[in-house]
Order: C-alpha cells, then sequence, then structure tokens
C-alpha cells in the first residue's frame, strides 16, 4: 500500500466513529517522537510528519518515507494507531507530492528566551 502513497492520514477519529480525546493528541505524538538536538539542547522535529487539523479533527500527516528514516517512529505511529482504534486514510500519491520536498518545519526558536513566553 506505501508503494505508491507519499503519504497517510492518522485522522483523530476511532473505527466506532467517535474523536479521539484528548483534543491535541495529534501534537503530543509529534512531540514525543521529536528528538533532543545536539546544538544547545533544542528539539528537533521530524520533517516527515506534521499534526494539522482535517474537517474540525486533529490528524497527523506522516510521509511513507518515514519507515526508511526512522523505522522506530514508524513502528510508534503505527501501534498508537492499532492501539487507539484510528482510521488512516491515504494522503497524496507520489505523483501528486513530487517535487514538493519535505514538510515545512520552522527552524527559529520561536519563543523570547528573555520571556520564556511564546
Amino acid at each position: 500500500m506505501l508503494s505508491d502513497l507519499a503519504e497517510f492520514v492518522v485522522q483523530g477519529i476511532t473505527m466506532e466513529g467517535k474523536v479521539f480525546q484528548p483534543a491535541d493528541w495529534a501534537e503530543q505524538l509529534y512531540g514525543r517522537l521529536a528528538r533532543g538536538g545536539s546544538a544547545g539542547g533544542r528539539v528537533v522535529y521530524s520533517s516527515y510528519m506534521r499534526a494539522i487539523v482535517a474537517d474540525g479533527v486533529s490528524s497527523l500527516v506522516v510521509r511513507a518515507a518515514l519507515k526508511e528514516v526512522d523505522a522506530k517512529a514508524f513502528d510508534t505511529i503505527k501501534q498508537f494507531v492499532a492501539d487507539n482504534h484510528l482510521v488512516v486514510r491515504a494522503g497524496r500519491g507520489v505523483i501528486n507530492a513530487e517535487g514538493s520536498g519535505t514538510h515545512r518545519v520552522g527552524d527559529q526558536e520561536r519563543r523570547d528566551p528573555n520571556r520564556n513566553i511564546w
């Protein structure tokens, strides 16, 4: 299935049709899969996934290439989906995503270190 997909979407809807809680589950999972960077202890977020809200439902878009780049993170997402009975749908196909590169990830610190706020 993944061979012809560039990405898939984990929707915050259970197989029973209920909205998955907490509402920010996608951001939490995305953050949990982030890594501490070596440059000043910064957190490095993967460019192979991103949290979105689609049709009012929190979702996680995952690039299929994550399986080759970070098998552990890919397996964590698969296990999370299985444990919580979440709906997964196809995202863009390889042809539709060609030339789109990686998902944009902010490379600058947004938090004011002097005030410790965003």
